[in-house]
C-alpha cells in the first residue's frame, strides 16, 4: 500500500507531502515517491494521488507525468497516450518487417509478461523504466511459471533472456526516434540470470542443445521402423539443415554437379502466418536469412541411398520428403515416430537416459563432427545458413579447443607421428618455426602448430600470417636485439596457445570537459572474439575494466574485456565512471577554473 507522509524542515515545518510505494508491491522492489506542495491542497492531491497508485497495483498510474501532478487518465493527451508504454509497444511491433506469426508472438508476450508491470507507464521516464525497475522485472520473471508441455516450471533463462530483449528492443526504439525520447536504455544496465543460476535437477539436461555421437546417430537412426524415416534422419543428421528447410526441399534441388560431387540447393523454406481465428497458412518463401540461400555438399553414400529410394523418379517439382499425400509433412506428425525411436533407442542402450534430444539436436550434432574433425567456424556458420559468424560462435565456439586437439592428434596419429608431451621439447631443435602477423613473432618447434596458427588468423581476423623456418641461433640472436636478455629458447612453444572466448565492450573516448567523443553509437554493446593467450586482451578473469589518459593527454579511454559477459558490462559502467572522474581532476580543467564534470 502507499502512503503519504510529510517532509518537514529543521524547524519542524511542513516543507511538503511525498507518497510513497514499493513499485509494484514488492517487499524487496524499488521505492518510488512524488511530491506535492505542504498546504491542504497539496494533501489533498497527495490522497488522490495515493489512491491512484494503489488502484493500479502500487504502479504509476496511467496518464501520470511525473513533478507535474495528477493527471486524470482520460484527461490524457492523445500525444500522452501515445507514448504509454502498451500503446507505443503495439506501435513498434505493427511497424516491424516481419511475419504476422512473428508479431503475433511478440504481441502476445507483451500482454503476457511485460504489459502486467510497465503496461500503463511512459516510455519517456526515467522514473519509470531505470536500472532498478527494469532488474525488478526481471528478478519477478525469475519466479513466473510457465507452462511447458504438461509440466509447469519456472520461467527458463532462455525465455527470460528472449522477454529481456524484446522490452530492450521497444526502448532502444524510444533512444533513437528523432528526436530522442530517452538518453539510453536501462535495459542496457541490467544483469540477466545465467543458465546454471538455479542449478538443475538430476534428471534435467543442463545444456540447451543435446549434442550426439555418431555412434549415437547410427543407433538411433536402426531404431526407426520405416526405411523413409531412416533416411530421413541420416539426411537431417548429414545436411544440418533447418526442419523448414529440408521439408521444403524438391527432387530439382538435390543434384550431381559433376562425377563424385553431390549437393544440396537450398533456395526455400516453409513459412508460417498466424491468422487468428484462422487457421496457419503455410507457404513457400525465402530461407530465414540471405545467408541461408546456399549450396551444401553432401556425400556420395548418402547420394547413393537418395538413388536407391527413388530420387530419379520423383518429378522436378515433387517434395524429397513429403507426408503421406504429397504434401507438407508436418513437425508434430514426425515427432511422435521421433521419440518412439529415442524411448526404443535408450531401451536398446545406445541412447543415454539422460540425453533428452530433439530432431533440431540432429544440426547441434552435424556441427559437433565437423569442428571435431577440425572444420572451421566460418565453413560451418556457411554451411549451416548463419547470416552471422557470431551466432555460430555464440552457439557453438566452446567445441572449438576440443575440436582442434581433437583434429591434430588425428593427424599426428594417420601420419604416425609420435608428439613430445606437453612442456617438453624436441631433444636436439635445430629449427624454430615462427609466425610474423601483427608485430609479433611467434616461435614453434612443430611446424605443424606454427601453420595452424598463421591459417586461423588470416582466416578468422583477416591479419597477415607470415610461416618462416628460422635456425635457433637466428632466433636467439632476434629475440635478444628485441626484448629479451636471455637466449629466447624458453619462449618456443611446444604446443598451440591456449584460447579464450573473450568479450569487449568499448573504448568509450571522454573529452576534458567529460564529453562524450565516442564516433559508434553502438560501442557499449559487448562484442565477443577468440583471444589468443600472447595478444594483450587474453585473460581467464570475469572481467578486466580500465580507464586512462591516451597518449594524447587531451582525453580519456575506458574499456572492459573479460570471460562472462554481464561482469564485462559491470566493469564498464565503473570504468567509464572513472575516466570522468579522471576528466574532472584533468589539470587543463583546474586551470581553466571551469565546473567539476557530472
Amino acid at each position: 500500500m502507499a502512503s503519504v507522509v510529510s517532509r518537514k524542515n529543521a524547524a519542524g515545518e511542513i516543507t511538503s507531502y511525498q507518497v510513497k510505494w514499493r513499485l509494484g508491491g514488492g517487499r524487496t522492489a524499488p521505492w518510488q515517491t512524488e511530491r506535492f506542495p505542504p498546504d491542504d491542497e497539496g494533501l489533498d492531491a497527495a490522497e488522490i494521488f495515493k489512491e491512484a497508485v494503489d488502484e493500479a497495483g502500487q504502479r504509476w498510474p496511467a496518464g501520470w507525468v511525473k513533478g507535474q501532478g495528477y493527471i486524470d487518465p482520460g484527461a490524457a493527451t492523445p500525444d500522452d497516450l501515445r507514448y504509454r508504454f502498451d500503446n507505443y509497444a503495439r506501435e513498434s511491433i505493427q511497424n516491424r518487417t516481419a511475419s504476422l506469426r512473428y508479431k503475433h508472438g511478440r504481441l502476445r508476450e507483451l500482454e503476457n509478461y511485460i504489459f502486467p508491470t510497465f503496461g500503463t507507464c511512459d516510455v519517456r521516464s526515467t522514473e519509470h523504466f531505470s536500472k532498478a525497475t527494469v532488474q525488478a522485472w526481471i528478478n519477478k520473471m525469475r519466479m513466473t511459471k510457465v507452462k511447458r508441455g504438461s509440466k509447469i516450471k519456472l520461467m527458463s533463462s532462455q525465455t527470460l533472456r528472449g522477454l529481456h530483449g524484446l522490452l530492450s528492443s521497444v526502448l532502444n526504439e524510444a533512444v533513437v526516434a528523432e528526436p530522442p525520447l530517452r538518453d539510453r536504455n536501462p535495459c542496457d544496465l541490467t544483469r540477466l540470470p545465467k543458465d546454471d543460476d538455479r542449478g538443475a535437477s538430476d534428471h534435467e539436461s543442463t545444456d540447451e542443445m543435446e549434442f550426439m555421437t555418431p555412434e549415437e546417430i547410427a543407433g538411433l537412426v536402426d531404431c526407426f521402423p520405416k526405411a523413409a524415416d531412416r533416411l530421413f534422419v541420416r539426411f537431417l543428421y548429414g545436411t544440418g539443415l533447418r526442419w523448414g528447410e529440408v521439408t521444403a526441399l524438391a527432387a530439382k534441388h538435390v543434384r550431381s554437379p559433376s562425377a563424385g560431387r553431390y549437393e544440396v540447393r537450398v533456395t526455400r523454406a516453409w513459412k508460417r502466418e498466424v491468422m487468428p481465428p484462422h487457421p496457419d497458412v503455410w507457404w513457400l518463401g525465402p530461407p530465414k536469412s540471405r545467408a541461408g540461400r546456399r549450396t551444401v555438399e553432401i556425400t556420395a553414400g548418402l547420394w547413393q541411398e537418395l538413388i536407391d529410394f527413388g530420387l530419379s523418379r520423383l518429378r522436378s517439382d515433387d517434395l524429397l520428403f513429403p507426408n503421406g499425400n504429397g504434401t507438407r509433412l508436418p513437425y508434430s506428425t514426425f515427432y511422435d515416430r521421433w521419440l518412439a525411436a529415442v524411448k526404443e533407442a535408450k531401451r536398446r542402450g545406445v541412447l543415454p537416459e539422460w540425453k533428452k534430444p530433439t530432431v533440431h539436436d540432429l544440426r547441434h550434432s552435424h556441427v559437433a563432427a565437423l569442428l571435431s574433425d577440425g572444420h572451421s567456424l566460418t565453413y560451418v556458420q556457411r554451411r549451416l545458413g548463419h547470416e552471422s559468424i557470431k551466432t555460430t560462435s555464440d552457439r557453438y565456439g566452446h567445441l572449438l579447443e576440443t575440436a582442434h586437439k581433437a583434429a591434430l592428434n588425428t593427424l599426428d596419429r594417420v601420419l604416425r607421428i609420435r608428439s613430445p608431451r606437453p612442456g617438453q621439447m624436441p631433444e636436439t631443435p635445430q629449427w624454430v618455426y615462427t609466425v610474423l602477423t601483427g608485430g609479433r613473432i611467434l616461435g614453434f618447434w612443430r611446424e605443424l602448430d606454427a601453420e595452424e596458427i598463421a591459417e586461423r588468423m588470416v582466416r578468422e581476423r583477416g591479419a597477415s600470417a607470415l610461416v618462416e623456418k628460422w635456425s635457433t641461433d637466428r632466433w636467439i640472436e632476434t629475440k635478444r636485439g628485441r626484448d629479451s636478455e636471455s637466449d629466447g629458447l624458453a619462449e618456443v612453444r611446444t604446443d598451440l596457445p591456449a584460447r579464450a572466448f573473450i568479450w569487449m565492450v568499448g573504448p568509450g573516448v571522454y573529452a576534458v570537459d567529460g564529453r562524450d567523443l565516442r564516433s559508434e553509437p553502438r560501442v557499449a554493446d559487448p562484442r565477443g572474439v577468440w583471444v589468443w593467450d600472447f595478444e594483450e586482451e587474453f585473460t581467464k578473469e570475469p572481467a578486466c575494466g580500465t580507464a586512462e589518459w591516451s597518449l594524447s593527454q587531451r582525453e580519456t579511454v575506458a574499456r572492459a574485456w573479460g570471460t562472462d559477459r554481464e561482469a564485462v558490462l559491470a566493469a564498464y559502467e565503473t570504468a567509464r565512471a572513472e575516466a570522468i572522474r579522471l576528466c574532472d581532476s584533468h589539470p587543463d580543467r583546474i586551470a581553466q577554473g571551469r565546473e567539476p564534470v557530472t
